[in-house]
Protein backbone atom coordinates (compact mmCIF):
# COMPACT_ATOMS: atom_id res chain seq x y z
CA UNK A 1 0.00 0.00 0.00
CA UNK A 2 2.95 2.29 0.63
CA UNK A 3 5.19 1.48 -2.30
CA UNK A 4 3.56 4.39 -4.13
CA UNK A 5 3.62 7.68 -2.29
CA UNK A 6 3.16 10.41 -4.88
CA UNK A 7 2.69 11.36 -8.50
CA UNK A 8 6.44 11.46 -9.12
CA UNK A 9 7.07 7.98 -7.72
CA UNK A 10 8.88 5.29 -9.62
CA UNK A 11 7.24 1.92 -10.19
CA UNK A 12 8.57 -0.10 -7.28
CA UNK A 13 6.53 -3.06 -6.18
CA UNK A 14 9.23 -4.98 -4.40
CA UNK A 15 9.42 -5.63 -0.70
CA UNK A 16 11.79 -3.15 1.01
CA UNK A 17 15.32 -4.51 0.89
CA UNK A 18 17.41 -1.82 2.59
CA UNK A 19 17.63 -2.12 6.40
CA UNK A 20 16.19 1.35 7.04
CA UNK A 21 13.12 0.88 4.86
CA UNK A 22 12.48 -2.66 6.11
CA UNK A 23 12.81 -1.60 9.75
CA UNK A 24 10.45 1.38 9.43
CA UNK A 25 7.84 -0.57 7.49
CA UNK A 26 7.98 -3.54 9.88
CA UNK A 27 7.73 -1.26 12.91
CA UNK A 28 4.78 0.67 11.46
CA UNK A 29 2.89 -2.49 10.55
CA UNK A 30 3.58 -4.08 13.93
CA UNK A 31 2.49 -0.92 15.71
CA UNK A 32 -0.73 -0.73 13.73
CA UNK A 33 -1.60 -4.42 13.90
CA UNK A 34 -0.82 -4.78 17.61
CA UNK A 35 -2.72 -1.63 18.53
CA UNK A 36 -5.80 -2.68 16.57
CA UNK A 37 -5.82 -6.17 18.10
CA UNK A 38 -5.66 -4.77 21.63
CA UNK A 39 -8.36 -2.20 20.89
CA UNK A 40 -10.56 -4.87 19.31
CA UNK A 41 -10.26 -7.04 22.41
CA UNK A 42 -11.08 -4.13 24.73
CA UNK A 43 -14.02 -3.05 22.56
CA UNK A 44 -15.35 -6.61 22.40
CA UNK A 45 -15.09 -6.94 26.18
CA UNK A 46 -17.05 -3.72 26.74
CA UNK A 47 -19.62 -3.98 23.97
CA UNK A 48 -23.26 -4.47 24.85
CA UNK A 49 -25.43 -7.03 23.03
CA UNK A 50 -27.81 -5.84 20.34
CA UNK A 51 -26.02 -2.49 20.00
CA UNK A 52 -25.13 -2.14 16.31
CA UNK A 53 -22.64 0.69 16.86
CA UNK A 54 -20.53 -1.42 19.20
CA UNK A 55 -20.43 -4.32 16.75
CA UNK A 56 -19.40 -2.07 13.87
CA UNK A 57 -16.50 -0.69 15.91
CA UNK A 58 -15.19 -4.21 16.57
CA UNK A 59 -15.53 -5.10 12.88
CA UNK A 60 -13.72 -1.90 11.88
CA UNK A 61 -10.77 -2.77 14.12
CA UNK A 62 -10.55 -6.37 12.94
CA UNK A 63 -10.63 -5.39 9.25
CA UNK A 64 -7.64 -3.11 9.72
CA UNK A 65 -5.39 -5.71 11.32
CA UNK A 66 -4.81 -7.75 8.15
CA UNK A 67 -2.91 -4.98 6.38
CA UNK A 68 -0.34 -5.02 9.15
CA UNK A 69 0.92 -8.50 8.24
CA UNK A 70 2.08 -8.35 4.61
CA UNK A 71 5.65 -7.57 5.68
CA UNK A 72 6.04 -11.26 6.64
CA UNK A 73 5.52 -12.45 3.07
CA UNK A 74 7.92 -12.51 0.12
CA UNK A 75 7.36 -12.02 -3.64
CA UNK A 76 5.29 -13.10 -5.43
CA UNK A 77 2.96 -13.66 -2.46
CA UNK A 78 3.95 -10.24 -1.12
CA UNK A 79 2.37 -8.41 -4.07
CA UNK A 80 -1.07 -9.99 -4.17
CA UNK A 81 -1.29 -10.40 -0.38
CA UNK A 82 -0.67 -6.67 0.07
CA UNK A 83 -3.39 -5.84 -2.46
CA UNK A 84 -5.91 -8.22 -0.88
CA UNK A 85 -5.38 -6.90 2.64
CA UNK A 86 -5.69 -3.36 1.27
CA UNK A 87 -9.32 -4.19 0.40
CA UNK A 88 -10.08 -4.86 4.07
CA UNK A 89 -8.24 -1.68 5.03
CA UNK A 90 -10.31 0.41 2.62
CA UNK A 91 -13.48 -1.16 4.00
CA UNK A 92 -12.33 -0.26 7.50
CA UNK A 93 -11.78 3.36 6.45
CA UNK A 94 -15.26 3.63 4.96
CA UNK A 95 -16.78 1.91 7.97
CA UNK A 96 -15.03 4.41 10.22
CA UNK A 97 -16.89 7.24 8.49
CA UNK A 98 -20.18 5.40 9.03
CA UNK A 99 -19.31 5.00 12.72
CA UNK A 100 -18.38 8.68 12.95
CA UNK A 101 -21.77 9.52 11.43
CA UNK A 102 -23.58 7.35 13.99
CA UNK A 103 -21.65 8.93 16.87
CA UNK A 104 -22.23 12.47 15.64
CA UNK A 105 -25.79 11.98 14.34
CA UNK A 106 -27.59 13.22 17.51
CA UNK A 107 -25.89 16.60 17.05
CA UNK A 108 -26.92 16.91 13.38
CA UNK A 109 -30.13 18.12 11.82
CA UNK A 110 -32.05 15.69 9.64
CA UNK A 111 -30.77 17.36 6.47
CA UNK A 112 -27.21 17.48 7.80
CA UNK A 113 -27.36 13.82 8.74
CA UNK A 114 -28.50 12.78 5.26
CA UNK A 115 -25.84 15.00 3.66
CA UNK A 116 -23.17 13.41 5.85
CA UNK A 117 -23.98 9.77 5.14
CA UNK A 118 -24.96 10.51 1.53
CA UNK A 119 -21.53 11.92 0.68
CA UNK A 120 -19.89 8.92 2.36
CA UNK A 121 -21.82 6.67 -0.02
CA UNK A 122 -21.05 8.83 -3.06
CA UNK A 123 -17.27 8.48 -2.67
CA UNK A 124 -17.32 4.67 -2.65
CA UNK A 125 -16.63 4.44 -6.43
CA UNK A 126 -13.25 6.05 -5.73
CA UNK A 127 -12.37 3.22 -3.35
CA UNK A 128 -13.35 0.66 -5.96
CA UNK A 129 -11.00 2.41 -8.38
CA UNK A 130 -8.31 2.49 -5.68
CA UNK A 131 -8.59 -1.25 -5.13
CA UNK A 132 -8.27 -1.97 -8.85
CA UNK A 133 -5.35 0.44 -9.20
CA UNK A 134 -3.64 -1.19 -6.25
CA UNK A 135 -3.84 -4.65 -7.83
CA UNK A 136 -2.62 -3.35 -11.19
CA UNK A 137 0.29 -1.49 -9.64
CA UNK A 138 1.58 -4.34 -7.53
CA UNK A 139 1.27 -6.74 -10.44
CA UNK A 140 3.53 -4.49 -12.59
CA UNK A 141 0.63 -3.77 -14.95
CA UNK A 142 -0.24 -0.09 -14.52
CA UNK A 143 0.93 3.07 -12.81
CA UNK A 144 -2.62 4.25 -12.14
CA UNK A 145 -2.10 3.85 -8.41
CA UNK A 146 0.50 6.62 -8.47
CA UNK A 147 -2.29 8.94 -9.68
CA UNK A 148 -5.00 7.87 -7.23
CA UNK A 149 -2.92 7.53 -4.05
CA UNK A 150 -2.44 11.30 -3.43
CA UNK A 151 -6.24 11.73 -3.32
CA UNK A 152 -6.84 9.15 -0.59
CA UNK A 153 -7.07 11.72 2.19
CA UNK A 154 -9.60 13.77 0.22
CA UNK A 155 -11.96 10.81 -0.06
CA UNK A 156 -11.27 9.45 3.42
CA UNK A 157 -10.88 12.18 6.04
CA UNK A 158 -13.16 15.23 5.54
CA UNK A 159 -15.99 13.52 7.46
CA UNK A 160 -13.65 12.61 10.26
CA UNK A 161 -12.33 16.16 10.56
CA UNK A 162 -15.90 17.49 10.53
CA UNK A 163 -16.87 15.06 13.30
CA UNK A 164 -13.95 16.17 15.47
CA UNK A 165 -14.78 19.86 14.95
CA UNK A 166 -18.46 19.17 15.64
CA UNK A 167 -17.66 17.46 18.94
CA UNK A 168 -15.45 20.32 20.13
CA UNK A 169 -18.10 22.85 19.11
CA UNK A 170 -20.97 21.05 20.82
CA UNK A 171 -19.04 20.57 24.06
CA UNK A 172 -18.36 24.29 24.11
CA UNK A 173 -21.85 25.46 23.14
CA UNK A 174 -24.30 22.88 24.55
CA UNK A 175 -22.89 21.93 27.94
CA UNK A 176 -22.15 23.79 31.15
CA UNK A 177 -18.60 22.54 31.55
CA UNK A 178 -15.39 23.52 29.82
CA UNK A 179 -12.79 21.26 28.25
CA UNK A 180 -10.45 21.23 31.25
CA UNK A 181 -13.30 20.52 33.62
CA UNK A 182 -14.54 17.71 31.39
CA UNK A 183 -11.08 16.17 31.15
CA UNK A 184 -10.56 16.43 34.91
CA UNK A 185 -13.80 14.61 35.66
CA UNK A 186 -13.66 12.14 32.74
CA UNK A 187 -10.08 11.30 31.70
CA UNK A 188 -11.61 9.03 29.06
CA UNK A 189 -12.96 12.09 27.26
CA UNK A 190 -9.53 13.66 27.60
CA UNK A 191 -8.01 10.68 25.78
CA UNK A 192 -10.73 10.97 23.13
CA UNK A 193 -10.10 14.65 22.42
CA UNK A 194 -6.32 14.22 22.47
CA UNK A 195 -6.55 11.27 20.06
CA UNK A 196 -8.58 13.36 17.64
CA UNK A 197 -5.97 16.11 17.61
CA UNK A 198 -3.04 13.68 17.26
CA UNK A 199 -4.79 11.84 14.42
CA UNK A 200 -5.39 15.07 12.51
CA UNK A 201 -1.75 16.08 13.00
CA UNK A 202 -0.48 12.79 11.53
CA UNK A 203 -3.02 13.13 8.73
CA UNK A 204 -1.55 16.49 7.77
CA UNK A 205 1.97 15.03 7.79
CA UNK A 206 0.76 12.12 5.64
CA UNK A 207 -0.69 14.49 3.04
CA UNK A 208 2.50 16.53 2.97
CA UNK A 209 4.61 13.38 2.54
CA UNK A 210 2.42 11.92 -0.22
CA UNK A 211 2.32 15.15 -2.22
CA UNK A 212 6.08 15.65 -1.77
CA UNK A 213 5.45 18.94 0.00
CA UNK A 214 8.13 17.85 2.44
CA UNK A 215 11.35 18.09 0.41
CA UNK A 216 13.26 15.83 2.75
CA UNK A 217 11.24 13.64 5.08
CA UNK A 218 14.20 11.42 5.92
CA UNK A 219 12.24 8.30 4.96
CA UNK A 220 13.17 5.78 2.26
CA UNK A 221 11.26 6.19 -0.99
CA UNK A 222 7.84 4.53 -0.85
CA UNK A 223 7.80 4.15 2.95
CA UNK A 224 5.13 6.19 4.71
CA UNK A 225 4.22 5.28 8.31
CA UNK A 226 2.24 8.47 8.97
CA UNK A 227 -1.13 7.23 7.73
CA UNK A 228 -0.79 4.18 9.99
CA UNK A 229 -0.24 6.42 13.01
CA UNK A 230 -3.21 8.58 12.05
CA UNK A 231 -5.34 5.49 11.53
CA UNK A 232 -4.53 4.02 14.95
CA UNK A 233 -5.46 7.21 16.79
CA UNK A 234 -8.58 7.54 14.66
CA UNK A 235 -9.65 4.04 15.70
CA UNK A 236 -8.83 4.85 19.32
CA UNK A 237 -11.48 7.57 19.29
CA UNK A 238 -14.06 4.95 18.30
CA UNK A 239 -12.97 2.45 20.94
CA UNK A 240 -12.41 4.73 23.94
CA UNK A 241 -16.13 5.66 24.04
CA UNK A 242 -18.34 3.10 22.35
CA UNK A 243 -21.57 5.07 22.59
CA UNK A 244 -22.44 8.14 20.56
CA UNK A 245 -20.97 11.42 21.79
CA UNK A 246 -24.25 13.00 22.90
CA UNK A 247 -25.23 10.04 25.05
CA UNK A 248 -21.87 10.07 26.83
CA UNK A 249 -21.92 13.85 27.34
CA UNK A 250 -25.52 13.84 28.55
CA UNK A 251 -24.62 11.24 31.18
CA UNK A 252 -21.81 13.43 32.47
CA UNK A 253 -24.09 16.46 32.47
CA UNK A 254 -26.75 14.54 34.42
CA UNK A 255 -24.20 13.41 36.99
CA UNK A 256 -23.05 17.00 37.42
CA UNK A 257 -26.59 18.27 37.97
CA UNK A 258 -27.33 15.51 40.48
CA UNK A 259 -24.19 16.26 42.45
CA UNK A 260 -24.91 19.98 42.38
CA UNK A 261 -28.47 19.35 43.51
CA UNK A 262 -27.25 17.32 46.49
CA UNK A 263 -25.32 20.28 47.89
CA UNK A 264 -27.38 23.28 46.79
CA UNK A 265 -28.81 23.52 50.31
CA UNK A 266 -25.27 24.27 51.48
CA UNK A 267 -24.96 27.15 49.03
CA UNK A 268 -22.12 25.48 47.13
CA UNK A 269 -21.77 25.92 43.40
CA UNK A 270 -18.92 25.37 41.01
CA UNK A 271 -17.37 22.80 38.76
CA UNK A 272 -17.37 19.04 39.16
CA UNK A 273 -14.48 18.96 41.62
CA UNK A 274 -16.05 21.57 43.93
CA UNK A 275 -19.38 19.77 43.96
CA UNK A 276 -17.77 16.38 44.54
CA UNK A 277 -15.69 17.71 47.43
CA UNK A 278 -18.76 19.29 49.02
CA UNK A 279 -20.77 16.11 48.57
CA UNK A 280 -18.12 14.02 50.31
CA UNK A 281 -17.88 16.53 53.15
CA UNK A 282 -21.64 16.46 53.64
CA UNK A 283 -21.64 12.65 53.62
CA UNK A 284 -18.90 12.55 56.27
CA UNK A 285 -20.87 14.95 58.45
CA UNK A 286 -23.93 12.75 58.19
CA UNK A 287 -21.93 9.66 59.11
CA UNK A 288 -20.32 11.37 62.11
CA UNK A 289 -23.62 12.83 63.38
CA UNK A 290 -24.58 11.26 66.78
CA UNK A 291 -27.53 8.93 66.76
CA UNK A 292 -30.82 10.10 68.23
CA UNK A 293 -31.50 7.78 71.15
CA UNK A 294 -35.21 8.54 70.91
CA UNK A 295 -35.54 6.74 67.62
CA UNK A 296 -33.11 3.95 68.11
CA UNK A 297 -34.33 0.39 68.54
CA UNK A 298 -32.43 -0.85 71.55
CA UNK A 299 -33.85 -4.30 71.13
CA UNK A 300 -31.67 -4.80 68.05
CA UNK A 301 -27.87 -4.91 67.72
CA UNK A 302 -26.15 -1.54 67.87
CA UNK A 303 -24.99 -1.80 64.25
CA UNK A 304 -28.47 -2.51 62.92
CA UNK A 305 -29.86 0.16 60.63
CA UNK A 306 -33.48 -0.94 61.06
CA UNK A 307 -35.94 0.91 63.30
CA UNK A 308 -38.91 -0.59 65.08
CA UNK A 309 -42.32 0.61 63.99
CA UNK A 310 -43.01 2.60 67.16
CA UNK A 311 -39.73 4.52 66.90
CA UNK A 312 -40.20 5.13 63.18
CA UNK A 313 -43.69 6.55 63.73
CA UNK A 314 -42.41 8.72 66.55
CA UNK A 315 -39.62 10.05 64.29
CA UNK A 316 -42.17 10.86 61.58
CA UNK A 317 -44.44 12.67 64.05
CA UNK A 318 -41.49 14.70 65.25
CA UNK A 319 -40.55 15.90 61.78
CA UNK A 320 -44.18 16.73 61.02
CA UNK A 321 -44.63 18.81 64.17
CA UNK A 322 -41.83 21.19 63.31
CA UNK A 323 -41.10 21.88 67.06
CA UNK A 324 -37.62 21.75 68.64
CA UNK A 325 -36.53 18.34 69.73
CA UNK A 326 -36.01 19.38 73.36
CA UNK A 327 -39.62 20.55 73.72
CA UNK A 328 -41.20 17.22 72.81
CA UNK A 329 -42.19 14.60 75.32
CA UNK A 330 -41.38 11.00 74.63
CA UNK A 331 -44.03 8.36 74.85
CA UNK A 332 -43.75 5.70 77.49
CA UNK A 333 -42.90 2.83 75.12
CA UNK A 334 -39.92 4.64 73.57
CA UNK A 335 -38.72 5.82 76.99
CA UNK A 336 -38.49 2.22 78.21
CA UNK A 337 -36.05 1.46 75.38
CA UNK A 338 -33.66 4.27 76.31
CA UNK A 339 -30.63 3.79 78.50
CA UNK A 340 -28.12 6.15 80.06
CA UNK A 341 -30.61 9.00 80.27
CA UNK A 342 -29.41 12.25 81.78
CA UNK A 343 -31.03 13.60 84.94
CA UNK A 344 -32.98 16.51 83.33
CA UNK A 345 -34.38 14.18 80.72
CA UNK A 346 -35.36 11.71 83.38
CA UNK A 347 -37.31 14.38 85.25
CA UNK A 348 -39.10 15.42 82.09
CA UNK A 349 -40.06 11.83 81.33
CA UNK A 350 -41.37 11.27 84.84
CA UNK A 351 -43.61 14.30 84.50
CA UNK A 352 -44.94 13.15 81.15
CA UNK A 353 -45.70 9.67 82.44
CA UNK A 354 -47.67 11.00 85.42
Amino acid sequence: MDAASGSAMTLNVQKPQDPAGLTIEAWAEGYMCGSLIIMACVAFSNMRPRILLHKLIVVELILGTFHGTFIFTNPPVYNWYLSVTAIFLNCSWSLHNVIAWMKNKPFLSKRGSWLYIGTVVLVQPYWILEIVANFLYFSDTSRLFTKTRPYEALFRDPWWIFTACSLFYNIKSRYEFGFLELIRVSPRFGVLLASMLVSICFLIVDVLAVTHALPSSGLPDGINPFWKLAYVFRCLTDMIILDDFKTALDRLSTVKMERMGSVLSDGIRGDFSDVEQARRKKLEQQQNRPRDSAIRDYGKPRNSECLDLEAALHMEDRHDSGKPEQSEELDFITALNMDDLSEPSGSRLSGGGG
